[in-house]
C-alpha cells in the first residue's frame, strides 16, 4: 500500500518541538475527551515512537480486550496505518475491539514524517451490536467489556468525520509552525525555505547568509553549482512564480508590493524579462 514516490522519515531525521507539539495534543485530547498521539520514528511499515496528549492511557475497555485479543488489535492497526501511508490522508476506520481510530500521514517534501493519531472512541452503536460485529464474545470477559464499553463517551459518525477534518487543518498549521522538521545537513534547504517564506519581503543573499551562519560567497558558489544561477536569479524567479498567480486576481501595484518588489517599473522590468511579457499583456492574457 506504500505511495510509489513516498518516503518515510526515521527519528534521526526528525526535529521535534515536544513541548509544543504536546500543547496541541493535549488541547484536542481534552476537547473531545479522546486519545490524541504523534506516531513516528517509522521503520519496516510500522511506527516506533509516540508524544501522547494528556489522554495517552488506554482505556480500561482497550486494555481488557488486549489481555486476550491484542495480537489482533495489532494486526488490524498496522493495516490501516499502511492504509493511510498510501493514501496520505487521514484514515477514519473501527478497529478489531469496535472502537474508532484515526490515522493522518504528516508529509514533507513527499517525506512522511509520521502520524496525527486519536482512537480510542466509541460510537453510538450498541455493545450488543459491537460483539456481534466484532465477534468480542470469544473474549472470557464480556460482561466486563460491556460495562466499560457503556462507561465510555458516544460520539457519532459525523462528528467524528468533522474531528478528522479538524486533524488535518491543525496539521498544517504543525508544519508550517515548524513544530515538526526533517534535519537537513544542506544549508541550501533552509536557504530556499527561507526564501520562500519570506520572498514578499526585500531580502539579500546577506539575510540569507545570516539565517543560516554562512558567508554569502559559500552561498553563492552553491547556488550556482545547485540551480545554476545567482541567489537573486533565484529570488526573482520565485518572486514572479507567486506574481504571476496574483495578476489573476490583482492589480500589478498590489502585486508588486505583495511580491517584494522596489516599485511598479523595477517590476515590470524583471518580469518581462522572465516571461517575455509585461505584466498588463500577461494579464490580458489570462
Amino acid at each position: 500500500m506504500m505511495g510509489k514516490n513516498t518516503q518515510s522519515a526515521t527519528v534521526k531525521e526528525l526535529k521535534i518541538d515536544v513541548s509544543g507539539l504536546k500543547k496541541i495534543l493535549d488541547l484536542l485530547g481534552s476537547l473531545f475527551n479522546i486519545r490524541t498521539a504523534f506516531l513516528y520514528d517509522i521503520e519496516q511499515e510500522a511506527y516506533l515512537k509516540e508524544i501522547a496528549g494528556n489522554n495517552g492511557d488506554f482505556r480500561p475497555y482497550c486494555t481488557i480486550v488486549q489481555k486476550e485479543l491484542k495480537h489482533k488489535c495489532i494486526a488490524c492497526d498496522n493495516d490501516k496505518f499502511k492504509i493511510a501511508f498510501g493514501l496520505r490522508r487521514s484514515l477514519l476506520y473501527r478497529c478489531y475491539n469496535g472502537l474508532y481510530e484515526m490515522f493522518l500521514p504528516l508529509l514533507i517534501d513527499n517525506v512522511v514524517i509520521g502520524y496525527l493519531h486519536f482512537g480510542q472512541v466509541r460510537s453510538s452503536d450498541s455493545f450488543e451490536q459491537i460483539v456481534k460485529e466484532c465477534k468480542l464474545d470469544a473474549h472470557s470477559q464480556v460482561e466486563k467489556l460491556k460495562f466499560h464499553y457503556n462507561e465510555m463517551e458516544a460520539i457519532p459518525e459525523l462528528r467524528l468525520n468533522q474531528i478528522a477534518e479538524l486533524f488535518s487543518t491543525i496539521a498544517d498549521s504543525i508544519l508550517k509552525s515548524n513544530l515538526i522538521e526533517i534535519k537537513r545537513a544542506n544549508p541550501i534547504y533552509y536557504v530556499n525555505k527561507f526564501i520562500e517564506e519570506n520572498s514578499n519581503k526585500r531580502i539579500t543573499i546577506k539575510d540569507a547568509a545570516n539565517f543560516v551562519g554562512r558567508s554569502e560567497s559559500y552561498l553563492t558558489h552553491e547556488f550556482k553549482k545547485l540551480h545554476n544561477c545567482t541567489f537573486h536569479e533565484y529570488l526573482t524567479n520565485k518572486r514572479i512564480i507567486v506574481a504571476k498567480q496574483l495578476l489573476k486576481l490583482k492589480s500589478i501595484d498590489e502585486t508588486f508590493e505583495e511580491c517584494g518588489f522596489k516599485n511598479r517599473y523595477h517590476f515590470s522590468r524583471m518580469f518581462k524579462k522572465v516571461t517575455g511579457f509585461t505584466p498588463k499583456e500577461f494579464q490580458d492574457m489570462v
